[in-house]
């Protein structure tokens, strides 16, 4: 096939006083077995060594689009400026301290066609470049693909590092909202508008240090034992700020029960609704917490349980 047959895939990567780790992150995508990129990299007023290093880069490679902010922006405008500077058919998301494996988008490209979105799994390095136990992101979240968004108004499994997109997508994802995740919120778009299929296979190595935007590990306190204990109830965080969002979206899938979810809760956060939220937990269970479901939510009287410590704990 000749080169410009095959899709050309935008990197997405935002730096930020990345001088440490921005080297092995760039030359793990620039080494990418499948070479039609385009690297679209924003800077947001670093104030260490980084963006000289990335005009180091920039002048020994032609695929990479440099640019830097007048003002700092913070992490989320800064990515929505990115993206929409990607011009690609696809587009995919970097963080400036991972590594990537070889075949990454390669594997990727292989896997979108007929869906909106594919991601992926990873593991979790230290600031050395060293495992972190025997974690992915598979073992400490749920995955969840397919077409229904309900999973994704109470929870996400989704990190942006590790999605393609259909460039298509970045008609309806913006502006982006400070209040939650971009990569929650592109997530829900894109099980909205089409389907979304998972890759079980780990195709980056996400460093996780305590000055990681996503502190998975807790590292910013004390780490890794969090995740030793049995996960349940205590991990839904309910941003209703988001369920709001998501309610809104003028292309839901799921218009009204997203709606009466908002609804519900909203009240329940309040101390209100305990009932009426009870029983709507109930019936929608198992579309709204795939994410969640553990072997110890398997059994009905162990979901009922759940529920009632989210109604009335």
């Amino acid at each position: 096939m000749n080169i410009e047959e095959t899709p050309l895939v935008s990197v997405a990567l935002c730096t930020y006083n990345g001088e440490r780790f921005i080297k092995k992150q760039l030359d793990s995508i620039i080494d990418q077995s499948y070479d039609r990129l385009e690297v679209i990299i924003v800077d947001d007023c670093s104030t260490d060594r980084t963006f000289s290093i990335l005009e180091n880069y920039q002048r020994k490679d032609q695929r990479i689009k440099l640019f830097r902010n007048e003002k700092n922006l913070g992490y989320t405008r800064n990515f929505e400026k990115a993206l929409k500077l990607c011009s690609g058919e696809y587009i995919a998301f970097a963080d400036q301290d991972d590594i990537w494996e070889k075949e990454k988008i390669s594997l990727l490209l292989g896997e979108i066609d007929g869906h909106t979105m594919v991601y992926h799994n990873s593991d979790y390095i230290d600031e050395n470049d060293k495992s972190i136990g025997a974690f992915t992101v598979s073992k400490v979240f749920r995955v969840y693909e397919g077409e229904s968004p309900l999973p994704f108004i109470l929870s996400n499994c989704v990190h942006g590092h590790a999605t393609l997109i259909d460039s298509e997508l970045k008609d309806y994802i913006f502006p982006f909202d400070k209040r939650f995740s971009h990569d929650w919120w592109v997530t829900y778009v894109a099980f909205n508008l089409g389907s979304v299929k998972y890759l079980d296979k780990v195709l980056v190595h996400y460093r996780q240090h305590k000055n990681s935007v996503t502190d998975t590990f807790k590292l910013h306190s004390d780490p890794i034992e969090e995740h030793k204990k049995p996960k349940g109830v205590e991990r839904i965080s309910l941003n209703l700020d988001l369920l709001k969002h998501c309610a809104d979206f003028k292309y839901n899938k799921e218009a009204v029960i997203t709606k009466k979810a908002y609804y519900l809760l909203s009240n329940l956060s309040k101390g209100q609704k305990k009932t009426a939220s009870f029983l709507f937990l109930v019936k929608y269970f198992d579309l709204l917490f795939p994410i969640y479901l553990r072997h110890q939510y398997k059994s009905f009287l162990s979901k009922m349980n759940m529920i009632r410590k989210i109604c009335f704990s």
